[in-house]
């Protein structure tokens, strides 16, 4: 979540996070008008899992390159206008995988960690992408189901063309992805956004509710006090 051009641009991360926490997502407003500062805390696991997870996207792409597919992967530097526009380039030119490459409009923005090319036809040509997510619980919860919509909306708008499905890549030595159709949650969905969006223009009074989440979150310090 930041400001850009005046509006409050938002992300696949922000719309987990409203899921999980209401008032997670009125504090992190308030930081981005200037009106709260975050205070310092970071959970100690959350580096370790941040870790296993990037290793677990790494082997992931790598079994992708043992079965000859081309790789596009996206610098981590890139702003996000540059990232957006190398994105779709190289869907354009048709690259087999894209690893975290950037989807975004004025209002929203989401880096998907890998880009897969399907045989469907879309604006590109005879071929169209579907979003794949690496995590590391063996059960896929509603906030990644929120999550990969995001990226199919984006991907739809990116490449003139709904992506049928979107994947979940669980840990396992085989990769097995679990697919799911787009539209079977397409509404869930855009009720989840319609109600970020008002959250994030509005000057909302909210309570921190004890919740799961509590355990990894940067606000815990001040929401315990």
């Amino acid at each position: 979540m930041k400001i850009q051009d005046g509006t409050v641009r938002l992300t696949a991360t922000d719309l987990s996070n409203h899921l999980v926490c209401a008032h997670l997502t009125t504090m992190n407003v308030r930081e981005v008008h200037g009106i709260e500062s975050a205070p310092e805390f970071r959970a100690p696991d959350l580096v370790v899992l941040q870790q296993r997870g990037l290793e677990h996207e790494q082997s992931y792409v790598a079994h992708l390159q043992t079965q000859g597919l081309s790789v596009f992967r996206l610098e981590e530097s890139s702003g996000d206008e540059e990232a957006v526009a190398s994105t779709l380039r190289a869907m354009a030119e048709g690259i087999d995988v894209i690893v975290q490459g950037a989807l975004g409009d004025f209002r929203w923005f989401g880096r998907p960690d890998v880009l897969r090319k399907v045989v469907k036809p879309s604006e590109l040509g005879n071929w169209s992408y579907e979003p794949y997510d690496c995590k590391l619980a063996r059960e896929t919860k509603a906030a990644t189901i929120l999550q990969l919509s995001h990226y199919a909306a984006l991907l739809t708008a990116a490449q003139g063309g709904e992506p049928e499905m979107m994947h979940v890549v669980p840990p396992g030595g085989d990769f097995q992805s679990e697919s799911y159709r787009v539209l079977d949650f397409a509404a869930y969905y855009r009720q989840v956004k319609a109600r970020l969006e008002v959250a994030a223009t509005a000057d909302r009074e909210t309570y921190p509710e004890p919740c799961e989440h509590c355990a990894v979150c940067r606000w815990w310090t001040a929401c315990d006090r």
